[in-house]
């Protein structure tokens, strides 16, 4: 039997107050009231990153996870989801000053790191309402359509890093624990589906509504 690992990442990137009217009995009276909830209108699909390019990375990652978590759990839980993607660039520009990257102006050339950045970019999709459905659009068509703006994948790439390297640095035993734990706590999920199987589980209100943008839901 093959097992499945694939543990693909799906974080909400726009959601939308909605409210709506429900009716229940209170002292045998139907008595109507209003109910507003957080809708999510846009998600980003992550799939992890592979062996490979964690083999290529891994010094950066363990580097950022480290500094991520030297201040406590609280400076982790509370700022990491926020700052993971700019720990990231420092510790990839400490790396490349270390193996002498630096031009004779003083100028660091961290082109490893921009590598990493560009796999995120390459592994996430935009998942988003058209006009037939859902859309299913690379992270740039998705910023020139202004489905998403720069700020909204500022955030999100800073939630795939953070992922990434708790997951990635995760040993093969834990690596379901760490996926699903950190998912959650960045307000997504952790799904073996394709995006196309993805959003065909979502009820079809969703798939219609309409995407007024709001901020993101990852914590800040």
């Amino acid at each position: 039997m093959k097992i499945d690992e694939r543990r693909n990442l799906v974080l909400p990137v726009v959601t939308e107050k909605v409210t709506r009217k429900v009716t229940k009995q209170v002292d045998g009276k139907d008595v109507t009231e209003d109910v507003t909830e957080d809708v999510v209108r846009i998600y980003a699909f992550h799939t992890p990153v592979s062996r490979i390019i964690f083999e290529q990375h891994y010094r950066v990652l363990a580097a950022t996870k480290a500094s991520l978590s030297s201040k406590g759990a609280h400076y982790l839980m509370g700022s990491g989801p926020r700052i993971a993607a700019l720990t990231l660039k420092d510790e990839g520009r400490k790396e490349a000053i270390s193996l002498g990257m630096v031009d004779d102006r003083g100028n660091v050339h961290d082109e490893s790191t921009d590598a990493l950045f560009a796999e995120f970019k390459r592994l996430t999709t935009i998942l988003c309402p058209g006009p037939n459905g859902w859309d299913m659009l690379p992270v740039e068509t998705a910023i020139s359509s202004g489905k998403i703006d720069s700020e909204d994948w500022e955030e999100t790439v800073a939630a795939v890093t953070f992922f990434t390297c708790h997951y990635a640095m995760a040993k093969k035993a834990d690596r379901e624990t760490a996926a699903k734990g950190t998912a959650s706590f960045l307000s997504g999920s952790i799904t073996s589906s394709t995006p196309t199987e993805f959003l065909a589980s979502l009820p079809t209100l969703t798939q219609a509504a309409p995407t007024t943008k709001t901020p993101s839901s990852i914590p800040s």
